[in-house]
């Protein structure tokens, strides 16, 4: 496939050639796993994983966006269980208020993101109504109920129409961005909150402890690459262990160019947490702007649809949670073992998925199709 071919496949939406499978690499089959599992978290795994030396890839790319949940930037997408406009949400004075559409007047912009820590999320989900967006939020704020439509995000609504959306992948833990990104790294977290680490009396340094993707791909003879716009979240581990697979983004467009991009690769935006007021960002965390964040997606698609190793990579976009924003799916139970540090406050219940987030294959296996299977979480990606 050309370079214009693939231009056009994205511009027109059209269907790439064969199937796409999510959970290639995980834990289970989804197809026989029940009410309390997941693809990657669930125990009753029936059936074994395929000989990884027949898939028809060899290069898999994660790129994982910031705090959008799929109500709101992917309720539009026909086809898939979505919604947007006319659902009503409680507020804390407990006035009924109506979803709302954020663009073309880009209303919302000025506020601050969410309320989304571990205790808000609880809120939030309001023991599995899911309906207690605004119940964190000050008065008069309405931003967690507003939405964006395929005309506002061209480039998120091309890869959704184009390839494999998931509608029932949610992120893994009800909380914030550090969490859900250690599970999409080693399937499990030793905190619950952003900016926070365990004890750790051997390092110089605050660090995490756990067993990550890179880990096992370095003993099972595969390479590995950490890409980041800023400080990459490798570098939050103990004993510096990951500093010879952290690149710049850079790099990654070198790499992609080259055709020598590593087996596994990670690809972080450019979190820019201290410019957020002034929409620097490009990974969609509030406030930063999302039609910036979907430029970005644009470039890493392109990137990877140039490359020499298209024909054989998958690519999956997801994004870490759902930033408190709306989405009218509650998450499911799973099952869990992992045992958090006793000295932590406000421990969130690990059998229980975080909100529902978009989740995309890029690949020329991947049909242009809503998928409905699952539940998925980011485990399922490992």
């Amino acid at each position: 496939m050309s370079p214009l071919d693939r231009r056009q496949f994205l511009a027109s939406a059209a269907a790439a050639a064969s199937a796409a499978a999510l959970g290639v690499g995980c834990a289970s089959d989804t197809t026989t796993a029940g009410p309390g599992t997941t693809a990657g978290r669930s125990t009753s795994a029936t059936r074994p994983l395929p000989d990884p030396s027949t898939a028809p890839f060899d290069t898999v790319v994660v790129l994982m966006m910031e705090n959008r949940s799929f109500d709101h930037v992917l309720g539009w997408l026909p086809g898939a269980d979505g919604k947007q406009a006319d659902l009503t949400y409680r507020d804390a004075a407990g006035h009924e208020q109506s979803t709302w559409a954020l663009a073309p007047d880009w209303q919302g912009c000025g506020y601050t993101g969410p309320d989304h820590d571990v205790q808000a999320m609880r809120t939030h989900w309001n023991d599995g109504a899911n309906d207690g967006f605004l119940l964190t939020q000050p008065d008069g704020d309405h931003y967690p109920i507003g939405y964006y439509t395929d005309r506002d995000l061209p480039i998120l609504a091309a890869l959704a129409r184009g390839y494999t959306t998931y509608d029932n992948y949610f992120s893994s833990v009800m909380g914030p961005t550090w969490p859900n990104r250690l599970y999409q790294l080693c399937a499990t977290t030793d905190v619950v909150e952003t900016g926070t680490f365990p004890r750790n009396p051997g390092d110089p340094r605050p660090s995490h402890l756990q067993t990550t993707i890179f880990d096992r791909a370095k003993a099972a003879g595969l390479t590995a690459g950490y890409y980041a716009i800023e400080e990459p979240m490798t570098g939050l581990f103990a004993s510096k262990r990951y500093d010879d697979i952290s690149y710049t983004f850079d790099r990654f467009r070198a790499d992609a160019a080259a055709g020598t991009l590593p087996n596994i690769c990670f690809v972080d935006p450019d979190f820019a947490i201290e410019e957020l007021i002034d929409d620097q960002t490009n990974s969609m965390h509030p406030s930063g702007s999302v039609q910036v964040g979907d430029a970005f997606l644009g470039e890493v698609h392109d990137l990877l649809a140039q490359s020499p190793q298209w024909e054989r990579l998958v690519a999956v976009v997801n994004f870490d949670e759902g930033g408190g924003f709306f989405d009218h799916v509650p998450p499911p139970r799973v099952q869990d073992d992992t045992v958090l540090p006793a000295d932590i406050e406000h421990k969130p219940d690990l059998t229980i998925l975080g909100g529902r987030v978009p989740a995309i294959t890029i690949s020329p296996f991947a049909p242009a199709q809503v998928d409905h299977s699952g539940p998925y979480e980011h485990c399922s990606v490992l």
